[in-house]
């Protein structure tokens, strides 16, 4: 086993994410101004994949994407998904 790309990955990896990631602290989520509870992502990743986002706009500000639906999404293939694999900590 090569133990110097393992020591590589472990010196250099990013601060772990929690488990379970949640979309509240998630960066590119924001309170859903028509109903506090629900989160909106505007992650480009996952906006860039749901056509309602790109279409759907309130005022002139991009509306996102429903966070309990992307994270619904079970797929290998979904931008962020169960899994919460787009998610960043909020700084």
């Amino acid at each position: 086993m090569n133990t110097k790309r393992i020591e590589y990955r472990m010196s250099h990896s990013t601060p772990q994410k929690p488990f379970p990631a949640l979309c509240l602290d998630c960066k590119h989520s924001e309170v859903n101004s028509q109903s506090p509870w629900s989160h909106r992502c505007f992650n480009p990743k996952v906006v860039s994949k749901d056509c309602w986002a790109l279409a759907h706009n309130h005022e002139g500000k991009p509306s996102g994407t429903d966070c309990s639906t992307e994270r619904g999404k079970g797929s290998w293939f979904a931008p962020c998904g169960m899994r919460g694999k787009l998610w960043e900590a909020k700084q």
